[in-house]
Protein backbone atom coordinates (compact mmCIF):
# COMPACT_ATOMS: atom_id res chain seq x y z
CA UNK A 1 0.00 0.00 0.00
CA UNK A 2 -0.03 3.36 -0.48
CA UNK A 3 -0.23 4.59 3.05
CA UNK A 4 0.96 7.14 5.23
CA UNK A 5 3.95 6.85 5.87
CA UNK A 6 4.49 5.67 9.37
CA UNK A 7 7.96 8.08 10.20
CA UNK A 8 7.73 10.03 13.38
CA UNK A 9 6.66 13.51 13.19
CA UNK A 10 7.74 16.35 15.88
CA UNK A 11 4.92 18.43 16.07
CA UNK A 12 5.90 22.04 15.94
CA UNK A 13 4.77 25.19 18.62
CA UNK A 14 2.91 28.24 17.38
CA UNK A 15 3.02 29.76 20.75
CA UNK A 16 5.41 32.62 21.88
CA UNK A 17 8.52 31.06 23.99
CA UNK A 18 8.91 32.31 27.25
CA UNK A 19 11.22 35.34 28.09
CA UNK A 20 13.12 33.06 30.37
CA UNK A 21 13.72 30.74 27.25
CA UNK A 22 13.74 33.64 25.00
CA UNK A 23 16.84 35.09 26.44
CA UNK A 24 18.68 31.86 26.64
CA UNK A 25 17.98 31.37 22.72
CA UNK A 26 19.75 34.61 22.25
CA UNK A 27 22.78 33.63 24.25
CA UNK A 28 23.22 30.51 22.64
CA UNK A 29 22.92 32.43 19.38
CA UNK A 30 25.19 35.09 20.40
CA UNK A 31 27.98 32.13 21.23
CA UNK A 32 26.98 30.49 17.97
CA UNK A 33 28.21 33.37 15.75
CA UNK A 34 31.08 34.21 18.15
CA UNK A 35 31.61 30.63 17.28
CA UNK A 36 31.27 30.63 13.70
CA UNK A 37 33.81 34.27 13.28
CA UNK A 38 36.13 32.71 15.50
CA UNK A 39 35.87 29.29 13.00
CA UNK A 40 35.19 30.98 9.64
CA UNK A 41 37.59 30.18 7.11
CA UNK A 42 36.60 33.45 5.30
CA UNK A 43 39.10 35.67 7.47
CA UNK A 44 40.76 38.79 5.54
CA UNK A 45 44.57 37.63 4.98
CA UNK A 46 47.26 39.37 3.13
CA UNK A 47 48.53 38.09 -0.47
CA UNK A 48 51.67 36.38 0.05
CA UNK A 49 54.47 38.87 -1.21
CA UNK A 50 56.49 36.74 -4.08
CA UNK A 51 59.18 37.96 -5.99
CA UNK A 52 59.80 39.44 -9.96
CA UNK A 53 63.54 38.58 -9.57
CA UNK A 54 62.89 35.56 -11.38
CA UNK A 55 59.93 35.85 -13.83
CA UNK A 56 60.48 34.38 -16.95
CA UNK A 57 58.16 35.20 -19.92
CA UNK A 58 55.15 33.30 -20.83
CA UNK A 59 54.59 32.02 -17.04
CA UNK A 60 50.83 32.67 -16.33
CA UNK A 61 49.61 35.61 -14.38
CA UNK A 62 46.40 36.93 -13.16
CA UNK A 63 45.47 40.21 -12.76
CA UNK A 64 42.65 41.70 -10.18
CA UNK A 65 40.59 44.84 -10.11
CA UNK A 66 37.68 46.92 -10.29
CA UNK A 67 37.87 47.60 -14.28
CA UNK A 68 35.20 50.19 -15.00
CA UNK A 69 33.38 49.62 -11.68
CA UNK A 70 33.25 45.54 -11.98
CA UNK A 71 34.53 44.75 -8.35
CA UNK A 72 36.61 41.77 -7.64
CA UNK A 73 37.72 40.80 -11.27
CA UNK A 74 40.40 38.51 -12.31
CA UNK A 75 41.72 38.42 -16.01
CA UNK A 76 43.99 35.74 -16.83
CA UNK A 77 47.13 36.26 -19.51
CA UNK A 78 50.91 35.57 -19.62
CA UNK A 79 54.47 37.68 -18.98
CA UNK A 80 54.53 39.38 -22.13
CA UNK A 81 57.90 40.83 -21.52
CA UNK A 82 60.08 41.83 -18.75
CA UNK A 83 62.64 44.95 -18.50
CA UNK A 84 60.13 47.45 -20.16
CA UNK A 85 60.47 51.29 -19.46
CA UNK A 86 57.06 53.54 -19.34
CA UNK A 87 57.15 57.34 -18.12
CA UNK A 88 55.34 58.58 -15.82
CA UNK A 89 51.76 60.06 -16.83
CA UNK A 90 52.14 62.57 -13.44
CA UNK A 91 55.29 63.06 -13.57
CA UNK A 92 56.89 62.07 -16.51
CA UNK A 93 59.61 59.92 -14.80
CA UNK A 94 60.38 56.72 -16.60
CA UNK A 95 59.47 53.65 -14.89
CA UNK A 96 61.87 50.90 -15.15
CA UNK A 97 61.77 47.00 -15.30
CA UNK A 98 58.25 47.22 -15.84
CA UNK A 99 56.74 43.55 -16.58
CA UNK A 100 54.50 43.27 -19.41
CA UNK A 101 51.38 41.37 -19.71
CA UNK A 102 48.74 40.52 -21.95
CA UNK A 103 46.17 39.94 -18.78
CA UNK A 104 43.22 42.49 -19.60
CA UNK A 105 43.91 45.41 -17.91
CA UNK A 106 41.64 48.13 -18.10
CA UNK A 107 40.36 51.54 -15.97
CA UNK A 108 39.98 50.78 -13.00
CA UNK A 109 42.49 47.61 -12.44
CA UNK A 110 45.28 50.30 -11.19
CA UNK A 111 46.76 49.62 -7.66
CA UNK A 112 45.50 45.54 -7.83
CA UNK A 113 48.16 43.01 -7.57
CA UNK A 114 49.31 40.99 -10.38
CA UNK A 115 49.32 37.06 -9.25
CA UNK A 116 51.52 34.33 -10.22
CA UNK A 117 50.54 30.89 -10.35
CA UNK A 118 50.86 30.71 -6.56
CA UNK A 119 48.38 33.52 -5.70
CA UNK A 120 51.58 35.66 -4.99
CA UNK A 121 51.87 38.75 -5.82
CA UNK A 122 54.56 39.72 -8.13
CA UNK A 123 53.61 43.34 -9.50
CA UNK A 124 51.22 46.06 -9.08
CA UNK A 125 48.81 46.74 -12.42
CA UNK A 126 50.14 50.78 -13.18
CA UNK A 127 48.77 50.79 -16.70
CA UNK A 128 48.13 49.89 -20.36
CA UNK A 129 49.02 51.05 -23.62
CA UNK A 130 46.38 51.84 -25.94
CA UNK A 131 44.33 53.91 -28.43
CA UNK A 132 40.92 53.74 -27.19
CA UNK A 133 41.60 53.43 -23.65
CA UNK A 134 40.66 49.80 -23.41
CA UNK A 135 43.03 46.85 -23.15
CA UNK A 136 44.71 46.27 -25.96
CA UNK A 137 46.35 43.21 -24.80
CA UNK A 138 49.68 45.34 -23.68
CA UNK A 139 49.33 46.31 -20.00
CA UNK A 140 51.78 47.02 -17.46
CA UNK A 141 52.66 46.13 -13.55
CA UNK A 142 55.55 47.41 -11.24
CA UNK A 143 57.47 44.50 -10.09
CA UNK A 144 57.05 43.68 -6.72
CA UNK A 145 60.68 43.93 -5.64
CA UNK A 146 61.62 47.50 -5.22
CA UNK A 147 58.16 48.39 -4.22
CA UNK A 148 59.16 47.78 -0.62
CA UNK A 149 61.29 50.86 -0.46
CA UNK A 150 58.28 52.58 -1.05
CA UNK A 151 56.11 51.18 1.62
CA UNK A 152 58.65 51.64 4.11
CA UNK A 153 58.36 55.53 2.84
CA UNK A 154 54.55 55.83 2.99
CA UNK A 155 54.84 54.52 6.39
CA UNK A 156 57.15 56.82 7.56
CA UNK A 157 55.92 59.94 5.60
CA UNK A 158 52.76 59.18 4.38
CA UNK A 159 53.53 60.00 0.56
CA UNK A 160 56.48 58.28 -1.54
CA UNK A 161 59.88 61.13 -0.97
CA UNK A 162 61.42 62.29 -4.70
CA UNK A 163 65.01 63.78 -4.49
CA UNK A 164 64.79 66.26 -7.48
CA UNK A 165 67.77 69.19 -8.51
CA UNK A 166 65.13 72.01 -7.87
CA UNK A 167 65.60 73.11 -12.06
CA UNK A 168 63.33 73.68 -15.12
CA UNK A 169 65.10 72.51 -18.03
CA UNK A 170 64.22 72.50 -21.87
CA UNK A 171 61.96 69.94 -23.60
CA UNK A 172 64.39 67.27 -25.60
CA UNK A 173 62.96 68.39 -28.49
CA UNK A 174 64.27 71.96 -28.04
CA UNK A 175 67.57 70.52 -27.13
CA UNK A 176 67.99 68.91 -30.25
CA UNK A 177 67.23 71.76 -32.54
CA UNK A 178 69.95 73.16 -30.82
CA UNK A 179 72.31 70.36 -31.71
CA UNK A 180 73.26 70.03 -27.82
CA UNK A 181 73.38 66.74 -26.41
CA UNK A 182 72.80 67.21 -22.37
CA UNK A 183 69.92 69.17 -20.25
CA UNK A 184 69.54 72.83 -20.83
CA UNK A 185 68.77 74.41 -17.58
CA UNK A 186 66.33 77.47 -17.79
CA UNK A 187 65.56 78.22 -14.24
CA UNK A 188 66.52 77.33 -10.86
CA UNK A 189 64.02 77.35 -7.73
CA UNK A 190 64.68 80.25 -5.37
CA UNK A 191 65.70 77.57 -2.77
CA UNK A 192 66.49 74.84 -4.25
CA UNK A 193 69.26 72.40 -4.46
CA UNK A 194 71.16 73.70 -7.79
CA UNK A 195 70.28 77.19 -6.69
CA UNK A 196 71.85 76.91 -3.55
CA UNK A 197 75.11 75.20 -5.17
CA UNK A 198 75.37 78.03 -7.41
CA UNK A 199 73.67 76.50 -11.05
CA UNK A 200 73.31 79.08 -13.59
CA UNK A 201 69.94 79.34 -15.44
CA UNK A 202 69.32 80.84 -18.75
CA UNK A 203 68.85 84.21 -18.79
CA UNK A 204 68.65 87.86 -20.92
CA UNK A 205 71.97 90.06 -21.44
CA UNK A 206 71.70 93.73 -21.13
CA UNK A 207 69.95 93.45 -24.83
CA UNK A 208 67.67 91.30 -24.01
CA UNK A 209 69.33 88.60 -25.93
CA UNK A 210 69.14 85.11 -24.62
CA UNK A 211 72.19 83.71 -22.83
CA UNK A 212 72.17 80.12 -22.27
CA UNK A 213 72.56 78.11 -19.12
CA UNK A 214 74.57 75.69 -17.55
CA UNK A 215 74.08 72.31 -19.17
CA UNK A 216 73.98 68.90 -17.51
CA UNK A 217 76.13 66.91 -19.34
CA UNK A 218 76.67 64.02 -16.47
CA UNK A 219 75.39 63.13 -13.22
CA UNK A 220 77.02 60.96 -10.53
CA UNK A 221 79.74 59.60 -13.52
CA UNK A 222 76.67 59.08 -16.03
CA UNK A 223 76.31 60.33 -19.70
CA UNK A 224 72.81 62.59 -19.28
CA UNK A 225 72.27 63.55 -23.19
CA UNK A 226 68.44 63.60 -22.42
CA UNK A 227 65.97 64.05 -19.30
CA UNK A 228 65.33 60.24 -19.17
CA UNK A 229 68.73 59.83 -18.69
CA UNK A 230 68.61 62.26 -15.80
CA UNK A 231 66.14 61.01 -14.14
CA UNK A 232 67.08 57.12 -14.78
CA UNK A 233 69.81 58.30 -12.02
CA UNK A 234 67.79 60.51 -9.85
CA UNK A 235 65.43 57.18 -9.30
CA UNK A 236 68.17 55.32 -8.14
CA UNK A 237 69.10 58.18 -5.60
CA UNK A 238 67.17 59.77 -1.93
CA UNK A 239 66.54 62.76 -0.33
CA UNK A 240 69.97 64.17 1.50
CA UNK A 241 72.34 62.39 -1.25
CA UNK A 242 74.82 64.17 -2.90
CA UNK A 243 74.72 64.12 -6.61
CA UNK A 244 77.74 65.21 -8.83
CA UNK A 245 76.54 66.86 -12.07
CA UNK A 246 79.25 67.71 -14.75
CA UNK A 247 77.79 70.39 -16.53
CA UNK A 248 78.86 73.13 -19.60
CA UNK A 249 79.42 76.63 -18.59
CA UNK A 250 79.94 78.20 -21.63
CA UNK A 251 82.80 76.71 -23.42
CA UNK A 252 84.27 75.27 -20.02
CA UNK A 253 82.99 72.09 -18.40
CA UNK A 254 82.96 72.01 -14.72
CA UNK A 255 81.57 69.64 -11.63
CA UNK A 256 79.25 71.16 -9.02
CA UNK A 257 77.88 69.23 -5.98
CA UNK A 258 74.23 69.18 -5.27
CA UNK A 259 72.41 67.76 -2.13
CA UNK A 260 69.33 66.72 -3.17
CA UNK A 261 65.75 67.60 -1.62
CA UNK A 262 62.43 66.60 -1.46
CA UNK A 263 59.99 67.19 -4.09
CA UNK A 264 57.43 68.74 -1.42
CA UNK A 265 59.96 71.32 -0.35
CA UNK A 266 60.56 72.53 -3.20
CA UNK A 267 57.61 73.77 -5.54
CA UNK A 268 58.85 74.64 -8.46
CA UNK A 269 57.73 77.98 -10.63
CA UNK A 270 57.23 76.96 -13.75
CA UNK A 271 59.25 78.93 -16.44
CA UNK A 272 56.63 79.89 -19.32
CA UNK A 273 59.27 77.93 -21.62
CA UNK A 274 57.16 78.55 -24.81
CA UNK A 275 58.25 82.12 -25.34
CA UNK A 276 61.91 80.66 -24.97
CA UNK A 277 60.96 78.06 -27.72
CA UNK A 278 59.63 80.67 -30.35
CA UNK A 279 62.38 83.16 -29.90
CA UNK A 280 64.99 80.18 -30.51
CA UNK A 281 63.06 79.39 -33.49
CA UNK A 282 62.94 82.10 -34.77
CA UNK A 283 66.75 83.18 -34.86
CA UNK A 284 66.83 85.37 -32.01
CA UNK A 285 69.62 83.16 -30.36
CA UNK A 286 72.95 83.35 -31.38
CA UNK A 287 75.02 81.61 -29.09
CA UNK A 288 75.94 77.98 -29.23
CA UNK A 289 76.94 75.68 -27.15
CA UNK A 290 80.13 73.55 -28.45
CA UNK A 291 80.77 69.57 -27.05
CA UNK A 292 83.15 69.09 -25.44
Amino acid sequence: GGGPSSAAVSPVSTSKPSSSSSSELASDRAKANRKEKKESPFTIQPLPRGTSEDLVVGQRVYAIGNPFGLDHTLTAGIVSGLGREISSGNTGRPIYDVIQTDAAINPGNSGGPLLDSDGNVIGINTAIYSSTGTSSGVGFAIPIDPIEMFVDQLLKFGRITQPILGITFAPDQLVDELGIEGILVLKCVDGGPAWKAGMQPTTRDSFGRLVLGDIVVGINDTKTKTSLDLYRVLNKLSVGDLATLDIIRGNAKEKIDVTLMDSQSVMPKMLNVQSIIEEMRAGGMDNEEEEE
